[in-house]
């Protein structure tokens, strides 16, 4: 079984792939509701606006940051707490994952969450640029991630004359195997973005790649909001509170009684 294949099903056996689709219309929905031109909002203030919700969202569904609980036992508590600031009905239709299933687990000042073995950190995206993401030009902590090296068995379809690596990408590509060893997990990234004017977004989830010469940007990437698995496509703004995009045979969560907070910490945008 490939890494793709594992990551996939451990993630959406454990709703983390429905609550990745939950948070990312749920984010991308108030962006556009509070989006006026007239008053200087421009592209750069979706994106930036639509990562902080989107964080926020996860922290929500994950029961983490300032949505943190004690135990399991106290999640049926808070439900005021958790539902405060979403639409109508959105709460509702947010996927119920065990508080502890899902923690969380930053890289340095990017925001993420570990699920078993795998950690994800999200990062925005150009609209329909998913397969030419510069990763040599985002942040040193995505350009870390993306230095993890090949997934095992991972074959390239095109290899070139540059496939080894040089000594300074091999010392990187060590420091992080080392560190992600602490938390014992391999990083993804999801990737999200929206086409402003027709309100379509995108959201893939897959390993990143180091792409130094404007090669290809993932070992492997899924589409979190296709219909069906490994058929690209763009999900809209849902205009309905009916259910939305996400893993398939994920029911709706029932309702949850009243939840405590935690103190939580703010996290900067890392691009």
């Amino acid at each position: 079984m490939s890494e793709q294949q594992d990551a996939l099903e451990d993630l959406e056996s454990s709703g983390v792939l429905a609550a990745l689709a939950w948070a990312d219309a749920s984010a991308y929905r108030r962006t556009m509701d509070d989006f006026d031109p007239d008053t200087g909002h421009d592209q750069g203030w979706v994106g930036s606006t639509a990562h902080r919700l989107l964080v926020d969202r996860l922290h929500r569904v994950f029961s983490t940051g300032k949505h943190g609980v004690d135990s399991p036992e106290s999640a049926s508590a808070g439900l005021d707490l958790v539902a405060a600031g979403l639409a109508p009905g959105e709460h509702r239709k947010m996927p119920l994952i065990i508080p502890g299933e899902v923690v969380w687990s930053p890289l340095t000042q990017s925001p993420g969450w570990r699920c078993g073995d795998w950690r994800f950190l999200l990062t925005s995206f150009v609209y329909g640029e998913i397969n030419r993401i510069p990763w040599p030009q985002k942040s040193p902590t995505k350009q870390r991630v993306a230095s993890q090296g090949r997934p095992v068995g991972w074959q390239d379809p095109h290899p070139t004359l540059f496939d080894e690596e040089p000594d300074f990408l091999t010392a990187a590509i060590e420091a992080s195997r080392e560190q992600d060893a602490e938390v014992n997990a391999t990083t993804l990234i999801v990737a999200h973005s929206i086409e402003r004017e027709l309100g379509i977004r995108e959201l893939f989830l897959g390993r990143s790649r180091l792409n130094r010469r404007g090669g290809e940007a993932w070992y492997w990437k899924h589409d979190l909001l296709a219909a069906n698995p490994g058929s690209p496509t763009a999900k809209p703004i849902p205009t309905s509170l009916g259910p939305l995009p996400g893993a398939p045979n994920v029911q709706d969560a029932p309702v949850r009684l009243r939840r405590q907070s935690s103190e939580g910490s703010e996290e900067r945008h890392q691009g």
